[in-house]
């Protein structure tokens, strides 16, 4: 169901235009261009109409997509999802989709060239079958007609070059986050062995702003389909009592039930994470924690068994 909406979505992304009224006219000579831009939901798509006259002679659509928007958590399952699409788009003459891929978000540029492209190839891509060719005059795509549609699905026309930006919160780069990072937050103790816990403070300078936040709770997700995530409790100084980790998505080739079996009580966290690899699930209060690793069935998707290791003090117990 997900994957079969972001491939709408982003049909409709690189085809703004092609949902255009064709008329019948002649060709000018004289060339201008004019664009319109709509920053909406992770997305900054911005489309360039070249026409003479009233005719469209080319159009070249700049997209920059976040990951988070396409539902994909990094280049690779973004590439999955669109490939279709873009190879789609580059078999259709006179039309050409590039992709760059950045950490958070892709850039796309797609060109169109009308004066190759056959319309009809061109709006089927969109699924669009309307013809009003008349057999005697060459249909065309009317910049009027464009401009009007474009500026009704929510484009604004860009004048002086003054354009919008994505917000930097949606182009924040998010990675899992590792034992080593999840151990360098202290959670505080109390009694005789009382020690100070990190605080929100500290956490937002390493992990910037949390995703959700209450009076006592803070969440930030690690992957940008919001599955994975770090979660921590604070008490009434605003440090760290408690903290959660759970990031089923990170891939661990070095755990097996095998391993699982060997390992003594007697070795350390550091040592524990050096032979299984990151976990599936952690959760610390104070200086007491539990680690699990699990095992999936075949297709990755259902756990199977689960693992679990007391540890304290930074030791297998």
């Amino acid at each position: 169901m997900k994957e079969k909406n972001v491939s709408l979505k982003f049909t409709k992304i690189l085809l703004v235009a092609a949902m255009m009224l064709l008329i019948i006219a002649g060709c000018g000579k004289k060339t201008e261009k004019a664009t319109f831009q709509q920053v909406k939901n992770g997305v900054d798509s911005r489309v360039t109409y070249y026409y003479q006259d009233d005719k469209v002679v080319k159009q070249t659509t700049d997209n920059k997509i976040t990951y988070a928007s396409l539902k994909a958590n990094n280049k690779d399952e973004a590439k999955d999802q669109i490939k279709s699409e873009v190879q789609k788009y580059n078999d259709t003459k006179g039309v050409k989709d590039e992709i760059k891929y950045h950490d958070s978000y892709l850039k796309e540029k797609v060109s169109v060239d009308l004066k190759e492209a056959s319309v009809d190839d061109f709006l089927k891509l969109s699924d669009q079958t309307t013809s009003a060719d008349s057999g005697k005059k060459k249909k065309y795509i009317s910049f009027e007609k464009s401009e009007d549609l474009i500026k009704k699905q929510g484009f604004k026309k860009i004048k002086d070059g003054k354009y919008k930006q994505l917000p930097k919160a949606e182009l924040q780069v998010k990675k899992p986050l590792t034992m080593k990072q999840y151990n360098e937050i202290a959670v505080a103790k109390s009694g005789k062995e009382a020690k100070k816990g990190t605080t929100v403070d500290e956490l937002k300078d390493k992990l910037g702003k949390a995703d959700r936040s209450s009076d006592t709770s803070y969440t930030w997700y690690t992957n940008y389909t919001e599955t994975n995530y770090f979660r921590v409790t604070v008490n009434d100084q605003d440090e760290v009592q408690s903290k959660f980790l759970l990031q089923p998505t990170v891939k661990n080739n070095k755990f097996s039930p095998e391993k699982y079996d060997k390992i003594n009580d007697e070795i350390s966290e550091d040592e524990l994470i050096e032979k299984l690899g990151e976990p599936y699930q952690a959760q610390t209060y104070s200086d007491r924690g539990v680690i699990y690793y699990v095992t999936k069935d075949d297709a990755g998707q259902k756990i199977q068994t689960e693992f679990g290791f007391q540890v304290e003090d930074g030791k297998v117990t």
